[in-house]
């Protein structure tokens, strides 16, 4: 997509912009051409009142008396002086009815009197002399100065350049305002939306549809929340309540006689316990309630490599000393432990890798094992996927939590969760969360 598309039709104040500024640029193009188209034949039109004034002058001399003349030539010396009408002996035989300029006097003369356009002398540098005779054989010449242009601000487009510039920037501060603001304000409450219900309500204020779609966003995440919670709080009180039976059941199995069955109903015990732990950690959005404090991140790490390495696990730990962190430690904590018991659990050995710097901090958990396709790795952090050929699971191997669990706390965080090939098989798992 070009620049131009994605700047004015993809957003509503540019086309907005953009359709208001052809149709005036079309406008004032359609004036600007009347404009000239009318005027063409008229060298002297207005504004300049140069003929019009010699027309008039000379006239009221045709109508005065001879004896009176002389009187009016004087008044209108001074009234225009820059005509410079005097009276001469006789009429100049020059004459040059291809101007323009002579036929437009002729015109607004009338019949009776005669026109003579007199060559240029160096006392008539510039400006147009002529020579009239009047109806009684009288001749009188003018000079005509020439016709001054309008000012630069009063052209045809420079005018349609001011008004087009004026009304785009009162229209972009319109749009900005009342269109572009708003729907930023949707896009980041949207982004940021969370059932924790700590996100402010989006202001209903602003032109009618604007507030009606502030309603429905409001309403909509009232009804969200109140779903969810309705549906975590049901499942929070099943898990509950499946607790009891199975510690039932786990007292129960400590009666069986027969060594091999009592390990095996034990062991399906401890997998329906995680089951239901995992899921309830789930429908918590993977995180507990608790709130965030500075982590020594490398400490935790070398604790939870500790852990599984008692375990009888070749678990081994790479990186700093001390490495702070703001984070919520119990989450934290079991993201990374979820990863690395995936880990242990497809490969011999692993490698729990902690990096970073000013930005961000990286938590890579790498194992040797089969590793996942490329096909497969988005699917693989979704809830309840579990495993593909690339990793046969059996019964015990896991419900398809821990990846989502892990991902979920790398989003609260305000970091990410990606899946990597490792060379020459593994796979390597990496939490990137910002400092």
């Amino acid at each position: 997509m070009t620049f131009g598309r994605s700047l004015f039709v993809n957003r509503i104040g540019g086309q907005m912009a953009f359709l208001i500024l052809i149709s005036l640029l079309a406008i004032h193009a359609i004036i600007t051409a009347g404009f000239f188209l009318s005027h063409r034949g008229e060298p002297w039109g207005p504004p300049y009142e140069g003929p019009a004034q010699f027309v008039t002058v000379v006239r009221l001399v045709a109508a005065t008396s001879p004896a009176e003349r002389a009187h009016l030539l004087a008044v209108a010396a001074q009234a225009f002086p820059h005509l410079e009408i005097r009276p001469t002996a006789a009429m100049l035989a020059s004459d040059d009815r291809a101007d323009p300029r002579l036929r437009y006097l002729d015109d607004h003369l009338g019949p009776g009197f005669a026109l003579a356009k007199l060559p240029a002398t160096p006392s008539v540098a510039e400006g147009f002399a002529v020579a009239v005779k009047l109806p009684d054989g009288e001749v009188l010449t003018a000079l005509l100065p020439p016709r001054s242009e309008p000012p630069l601000l009063g052209s045809p487009v420079v005018s349609t350049l001011l008004f087009v510039i004026i009304s785009v920037s009162l229209l972009g501060i319109w749009a900005t305002r009342a269109l572009r603001r708003p729907l930023s304000s949707f896009a980041k409450a949207a982004e940021g939306f969370s059932l924790d219900g700590d996100v402010a309500k989006l202001p209903e204020r602003g032109p009618e549809e604007i507030r009606a779609v502030a309603k429905a966003f409001n309403r909509m995440s009232d009804r969200v929340k109140t779903l969810v919670g309705d549906r975590t709080r049901m499942l929070a009180a099943m898990g509950h309540d499946l607790r009891t039976p199975i510690t039932r059941l786990r007292l129960r199995s400590e009666f069986i006689g027969d060594s091999d069955l009592r390990g095996q109903m034990l062991r399906d015990l401890d997998q329906m316990n995680a089951m239901t732990e995992g899921v309830l950690v789930f429908l918590r959005d993977g995180q507990t309630r608790e709130a965030a404090a500075v982590v020594d991140v490398a400490s935790s790490l070398q604790t939870i490599c500790d852990q599984f390495t008692d375990l009888g696990h070749d678990v081994q730990y790479q990186g700093p000393d001390h490495a702070t962190l703001t984070a919520r430690p119990d989450d934290l904590r079991r993201a990374v432990a979820n990863l690395v018991d995936n880990a242990v659990r497809y490969g011999a050995h692993t490698v729990v890798r902690l990096t970073g710097d000013d930005a961000c901090l990286c938590i890579v958990v790498e194992d040797d094992g089969p590793g996942i396709p490329d096909a497969s790795k988005g699917a693989m952090i979704e809830a309840f996927v579990r495993g593909d050929d690339a990793r046969t699971m059996d019964d015990r191997a896991g419900f398809g939590l821990g990846l989502a669990i892990a991902r979920t706390v790398a989003d609260t965080h305000g970091g990410t969760l990606t899946l990597h090939d490792r060379a020459p098989h593994g796979l390597a798992a990496r939490i990137t969360l910002p400092t």
